[in-house]
């Protein structure tokens, strides 16, 4: 998720940095690019993002320049550094929210140690204002847990949300982040109480999304899942049409094996070797890995190509 708010199937390596930062929709977005995320939870145009945001930089530029000219006219040449420190700290919010774009892009791509480098020095950046401050605290926390620090990640989180307004999307996006490492560290009945306060599953496609892997993590851990057969099918489905599907559809496949419906728990399981996902799953989701390992082993026909559909003579 882009704050103003992964390669494609089958690419070859490096296709990824051709690509461009921010993607135009959640199913086509691959590990290294980001989305813009309304408040409702949906994806947002970045076209129409970027047109809001120049128009924001030359509205800004415009009433700075006119402070300046109108403090030299007026004769109070002592308001001029007020307008030019004002208008430093405009640009410098703006490359620091740039920083942890790019924090967020090496993140995604697995790589903890360019995204702390990106974020820390933004969360601890006094002039920054605090929503940036707090958006980048969220991505050190996520350099932490995929550094296996999961209570230092834990604390991070609860500390940048604690800075940021309720009617921001990655206040929203906190809780899930939280429950997701309270039930990687086995704290499955905290996890349980901080989903069921979210309330039911959220409209937004965005939202929607990180609910149902928090969910179905946290059904992992606890070894039950209740939901309909309907809404597994959708899910699924969901997975399937993700460049980035791949924890989806392998918890949609740990869904179907524990109804016993091992044909669609395999179809699931092939499929998501073809899309990306969580470069340490191990420490994302350790039961998810854990239940991975044995069922390959009581299933190793799991290695072999999905079989193509017979033709109808």
């Amino acid at each position: 998720m882009a704050d103003d708010a992964q390669k494609p199937r089958g690419a070859e390596p490096g296709t990824a940095l051709l690509r461009p930062m921010i993607a135009r929709d959640l199913d086509k977005a691959g590990k290294g690019q980001l989305v813009y995320v309304g408040r409702d939870g949906e994806v947002k145009d970045p076209k129409g993002v970027r047109n809001r945001q120049a128009a924001a930089y030359v509205a800004f530029g415009g009433i700075t320049a006119a402070g300046i000219a109108l403090a030299i006219a007026s004769g109070f040449p002592l308001l001029i550094p007020f307008y030019v420190a004002l208008g430093g700290r405009f640009m410098g919010t703006v490359r620091a929210v740039k920083k942890v774009n790019e924090a967020s892009v090496a993140l995604s791509n697995g790589d903890a140690v360019a995204g702390r480098t990106l974020a820390e020095p933004v969360a601890k950046a006094w002039w920054a204002p605090g929503r940036v401050r707090a958006l980048a605290e969220l991505r050190v926390a996520i350099a932490d847990a995929l550094d296996g620090k999961g209570e230092q990640a834990l604390d991070r989180v609860r500390k940048a949300r604690s800075r940021l307004s309720p009617r921001l999307i990655q206040h929203q996006f906190s809780y899930y982040t939280e429950i997701n490492l309270l039930t990687s560290l086995g704290r499955t009945k905290e996890a349980r109480i901080v989903l069921e306060a979210r309330g039911p599953v959220p409209t937004g496609e965005v939202l929607k999304l990180s609910y149902w892997i928090a969910q179905m993590h946290l059904g992992v851990a606890e070894g039950k899942l209740e939901i309909d057969e309907s809404e597994l099918y959708d899910r699924m489905r969901k997975g399937l049409s993700m460049t980035a599907g791949r924890d989806l559809l392998l918890l949609c496949a740990w869904a179907y094996a524990q109804k016993g419906e091992h044909d669609e728990a395999k179809f699931a399981w092939r499929q998501a070797r073809d899309r990306e996902g969580s470069h340490r799953l191990d420490v994302a989701m350790p039961k998810l890995a854990e239940w991975m390992a044995q069922y390959g082993k009581d299933h190793p026909e799991l290695d072999e190509p999905e079989p193509e559909p017979e033709e109808d003579l």
